[in-house]
């Protein structure tokens, strides 16, 4: 081998030798990133906080109950007195289940409202309470279901017993002056006792501001205990025109007029009510008395029917029609809330006893109800056209509607707790064996009982379910992730050891040209030598 080439040689060699060390350097730093890496994974691993099982007894408490007559009582928390200046040395919390008479709100999406002509045909009940004038005296005397009424006399000890009695247990009686009783005697010989004023109203048909109706109380001893009624007021009455002082009937405090044939607002509602209702139509007009109500709508009675219902004789048909109203909810048909219907009424007020802050409660508009599945429901005026003139399409108005709120009253279970104090006694194993409370003589037995709060030992064992596969998932992860590093590890540790052979076999063949070239050194300057 010339000098030349061997020089180039070695450069070439010490070039590639260089490389191979630099690329040695790169293989160990980065197995110096993996070890870093496999030690964090290690922490995580550490990290992990195993899962454990629960148990039953974490869930499971001692539970104190006695029996308050039918009703069963549970005790929920017991906190110890101090110094209680009665006696009493612990603050008892018990509670109990009952069906309680609730108003619900309930929400109906597009409830389909129509509107239309409301065409009614109702019967007016005879009047309960009747007037005379005492053609001497020129008093007004009171009868009430065809019996005559007269002062409450308290020398006469039979009245007196009984108002004894209904003042007991009735403000009304009690709070009266007994000038503004009174009385009468029904078929069955029982004596009744009515206020003056509450009889006048029912009269008249006048709302009493305290009740929100002109209903009259009538109070009377029932099976021996003190019992009131309600006697639905007056519907048809006379009135006096203050201009003219003419006379005329009125409904409900709603003034009559004679019908008017010439009259195209009369003779068009009249034609609906026909339409609806033959018979009305072989009636003479001139029979015909109408009046408006507060939905303005137009109503139609014959006067023998106004008669015999003011007289008590007889009842009476009542045809009404009413343009623009709700009157079906989908294909439910809407009536007209009836106050004098008795479950209706306390179904009504308890609603707005338990949502006295709703539109329903504030409107003024007309309640309407209707039944469904066996449950009554109502719903007022103003939300239900409300619904009803949201429909985007008007000319598909009874689609996709807002949603609509109504209301029913029905029996909720309710949980009754109640805190007072109490003397519980202890058995010598420190469990609770009788129960006093402060507003009570009787020492009641406790039962005791090991409740395990099923519920939750169910939710804790989901969840221990949930965080064992989570860190099941997590275990396998540390696990792949480990296992590619150390692969990743031994690839770089067999190209490390590559790298070694052949960084021995490049030194092991500089070493060798080194030779070649030093003796070419050696044999050039012998030559310069001779």
């Amino acid at each position: 081998m010339g000098m030349a080439a061997s020089q180039a040689r070695y450069l070439g060699l010490t070039a590639r030798k260089t490389n191979v060390e630099y690329e040695g350097q790169q293989v160990n730093q980065a197995r110096t990133a993996l070890a870093m890496e496999l030690n964090n994974t290690f922490n995580d691993l550490i990290a992990l906080e195993v899962p454990t099982a629960p148990s039953t007894q974490d869930y499971t408490t001692t539970q104190y109950s006695y029996e308050d007559g039918t009703v069963g009582e549970t005790i929920s928390s017991m906190t110890p007195l101090e110094n209680d200046p009665d006696g009493y040395n612990y603050l008892v919390t018990h509670f109990h289940y009952s069906d309680v008479y609730t108003g619900v709100e309930n929400k109906k999406r597009n409830p389909q409202v129509y509107v239309s002509d409301r065409v009614d045909n109702k019967e007016i009940d005879e009047n309960q309470i009747q007037t005379t004038v005492d053609g001497v005296t020129g008093e007004t005397i009171y009868s009430i279901k065809g019996n005559q009424c007269s002062a409450y006399d308290e020398s006469d000890a039979e009245q007196k017993a009984i108002y004894d009695q209904l003042s007991n247990s009735y403000s009304d009686i009690q709070n009266a002056d007994p000038a503004d009783l009174l009385t009468y005697k029904d078929a069955g010989g029982n004596i009744h006792f009515v206020v003056k004023d509450q009889l006048e109203n029912a009269v008249a048909g006048t709302v009493d501001p305290n009740t929100g109706t002109a209903d009259l109380s009538d109070y009377y001893i029932k099976y021996s205990k003190p019992t009131m009624d309600t006697i639905t007021a007056n519907t048809v009455t006379m009135v006096n025109d203050p201009e003219t002082g003419e006379s005329s009937y009125a409904v409900n405090g709603n003034t009559c007029t004679k019908y008017d044939e010439t009259n195209e607002e009369m003779k068009t509602a009249f034609e609906k009510a026909v339409a609806e209702n033959p018979a009305l139509s072989k009636i003479n007009p001139d029979q015909l008395y109408t009046y408006t109500d507060s939905e303005n709508g137009m109503h139609f009675i014959t006067e023998d029917d106004l008669n015999s219902i003011m007289d008590g004789t007889a009842s009476g048909n009542d045809y009404s029609v009413t343009s623009g109203v709700p009157v079906m909810l989908g294909n439910i048909e809407l009536s007209v809330y009836d106050p004098t219907d008795k479950e209706q009424k306390l179904a009504y007020e308890q609603i707005l006893k338990d949502w006295p802050n709703s539109v329903f409660a504030a409107t003024d508009s007309t309640i309407y109800t209707w039944e469904s599945y066996g449950q009554r429901y109502f719903a007022c005026g103003e939300e239900l056209m409300a619904s009803w003139d949201s429909a985007p399409d008007k000319t598909k108005p009874t689609e996709n509607q807002n949603t609509l709120n109504y209301y029913c009253a029905q029996d909720v279970s309710t949980k009754i707790e109640v805190t007072e104090r109490a003397i519980i006694d202890f058995d010598e194993k420190g469990r609770a064996e009788s129960i006093r409370f402060e507003d009570s003589s009787v020492v009641r037995p406790l039962i005791t009982e090991t409740i395990t709060d099923q519920e939750a030992y169910e939710d804790a064992m989901n969840q221990y379910n949930y965080n064992q596969a989570v860190y099941e998932k997590a275990i396998e992860d540390i696990n792949a992730k480990t296992e590619k590093i150390q692969q990743e590890d031994r690839t770089l540790e067999l190209r490390l050891r590559q790298l070694d052979t052949e960084q021995e076999a490049l030194q092991t063949e500089m070493e060798a040209v080194k030779k070649v070239i030093d003796k070419n050194i050696e044999s050039t300057f012998k030559t310069f030598d001779s």
